[in-house]
């Protein structure tokens, strides 16, 4: 088996890593390899370096301006920085050259779906699964992009339909299911079944470790159910390693630092979410915990401010609405002073 063959059989079975290890070997011994610098290329991409896998497309592209599946993967990467105009551009270049190339399809299908151009993106998975056939790899990709449609287009029971009557397409494409299980969480999520969530990520994980959205939500769901050491975990890794890094996962690991009674560990992490504009209840929570890090100081504050304001309230209201008033205010105090769990 060449080293080629090697690679390609370690990125088809979810090992990016080892697939680069081969393909870098190649590469210095042999420069200039258009086949597997494009695959270098997607394992650069599977690892969240897209730096690199831009580097390796560029250099390609410069060898070979047509080059379909490169101008594709280019595609992807641009779709990926959410720079949309740039991602239809090489999509529809790669078709150009190509014509039934169904990744490139996909791809602009995600594209159309993303502006909200939801009957563009159809016609786009029509044709696909026209072009795909009975190429099952190909046919795979089309019902990913046809799941993520239905969901933008918040029909969760035909994407669950269309997650469960093609279960077989899943098995043994890790990059696809891993996907599919993501947006099969995210249904499952927003109808609160955070359980069923989060063994779908889990699930996800397992077949792509390096996919850090899933990972994002993975912490989130832990952080409903109270399990502040899982989400800790999870929302570090975020951090540490995950590309433009939102607000909120910032103030969510610093949410479950301060639960798990790493108070001084989790100021850090909310002045992180307050410098990257977090805003609303999250960002009064973080204000507070940055400006008092004792804990038990904020305590005895609001302590004293809830026994000031009942005071106050029962010389203006009634005491059934001065009651009201202060259980309010010591509610959301409370939620505050503990870093908004």
């Amino acid at each position: 088996m060449t080293r080629l063959e090697r690679a390609k059989e370690q990125y088809l079975r979810g090992d990016p890593d080892g697939a680069a290890d081969e393909l870098e070997a190649l590469l210095e011994a042999e420069p200039g390899l258009t086949e597997p610098q494009v695959l270098l290329a997607r394992c650069y991409s599977r690892m969240r370096q897209p730096a690199d896998a831009v580097a390796e497309l560029d250099e390609v592209l410069a060898r070979e301006p047509g080059h379909p599946e490169a101008l594709a993967l280019r595609g992807a990467e641009h779709y990926f920085e959410d720079e949309l105009d740039e991602a239809e551009e090489k999509l529809k270049q790669a078709l150009a050259a190509q014509p039934g190339l169904v990744e490139a399809q996909v791809r602009l299908a995600q594209v159309h779906t993303d502006r909200k151009e939801f009957d563009d993106a159809e016609a786009v998975l029509a044709a696909g699964v026209e072009t795909a056939a009975d190429n099952a790899d190909d046919l795979a990709l089309v019902r990913m992009g046809q799941v993520y449609l239905a969901m933008q287009r918040r029909d969760s029971d035909g994407a669950l339909t269309i997650i469960s009557e093609n279960e077989h397409l899943w098995e043994g494409r890790p990059y696809v299911a891993s996907t599919v299980r993501s947006n099969q969480a995210i249904i499952y999520a927003r109808r609160r079944d955070y359980g069923q969530a989060k063994e779908l990520l889990i699930d996800a994980l397992d077949l792509d470790p390096y996919f850090h959205m899933a990972r994002g939500l993975l912490g989130q769901v832990a952080l409903l159910q109270k399990d502040y050491q899982l989400a800790a975990d999870q929302l570090q890794q975020v951090v540490e390693n995950g590309d433009e890094v939102s607000a909120y996962a910032y103030y969510s690991l610093g949410a479950s630092l301060q639960a798990l009674k790493r108070p001084l560990e989790a100021l850090p992490y909310y002045q992180a979410a307050l410098d990257r504009g977090l805003s609303g209840f999250p960002a009064v929570t973080a204000r507070v915990a940055v400006a008092i890090p004792d804990v038990n100081m904020r305590y005895a504050l609001l302590a004293v401010f809830v026994a000031a304001l009942a005071w106050l309230a029962l010389r203006v209201f009634s005491p059934l609405l001065a009651l009201a008033l202060v259980a309010v205010v010591g509610v959301f105090g409370f939620q505050i002073v503990r870093g908004g769990r």
